[in-house]
């Protein structure tokens, strides 16, 4: 989710094209994300295996590490291009395995909240890119309360507890809202030019967006109920 800096004489032309060509591959990412998740909808009885038992434990272990080869190779230098989008679309569809259940949960939330989600992502990635605000000081402050926000998930985890769960969704969608408007002014200011580049932004903003979603939608089912 992070960037090494470039250097400052890097093209400014090259650089502005990044946002837009990370945006093109999210969605491209969100897209597959989509028709993976619908696929399985519709062949359940196939796919039931990985829902029980160690399965859900080996996709999530499988998801962290594709994002992990994935980044580490980017940002090294050491990805073809081409590997790397490949292994973004590959990481994109085990996502789409991985959220099946928490939209089946809750099937007519899932509209709304899309809806809410690409509102609020449309309107911080606009905001991050305009604006004059220097977000880098506060990157720091983001990171940390990632890590406080993945603590708090484990320990609802355990000892799971309405009100709790309702604060965690609530902060995570706060949470990756400024972390959409920061990764968007990253992207555009830091010098990061080419194809890997444009992938390392579109993973970042592609987390962003996923997570905001399903956060959204955890309120959303909360309600329901």
């Amino acid at each position: 989710m992070y960037y090494t800096h470039q250097q400052p004489w890097v093209n400014e032309r090259r650089v502005a094209n990044v946002v837009p060509r990370s945006l093109m591959w999210m969605v491209g990412g969100l897209l597959t994300t989509l028709v993976v998740a619908l696929i399985v909808t519709a062949t359940l009885p196939t796919w039931l295996p990985l829902y029980s038992g160690w399965g859900p434990f080996v996709l999530v272990l499988a998801e962290l590490a594709l994002v992990w080869y994935l980044t580490a190779r980017l940002r090294s230098g050491a990805m073809a291009p081409t590997e790397g989008k490949a292994l973004f679309l590959l990481y994109a569809a085990t996502v789409g395995i991985i959220v099946v259940p928490a939209l089946a949960s809750a099937p007519g939330a899932v509209v709304p909240a899309l809806m809410i989600a690409a509102g609020m992502f449309a309107a911080t990635s606009i905001w991050g890119y305009t604006t004059s605000v220097d977000m880098q000081p506060i990157g720091t402050f983001l990171f940390m309360a990632l890590i406080g926000l993945l603590l708090a998930i484990a320990v609802n985890v355990f000892f799971v507890h309405g009100a709790l769960s309702f604060w965690i969704s609530l902060v995570g969608v706060l949470l990756f809202s400024g972390l959409t408007a920061y990764d968007v002014q990253r992207i555009r200011r830091f010098g990061m030019v080419g194809d890997g580049a444009a992938i390392l932004g579109a993973l970042a903003l592609y987390l962003d967006f996923i997570n905001m979603f399903l956060f959204v939608l955890t309120l959303f089912s909360g309600r329901r109920r």
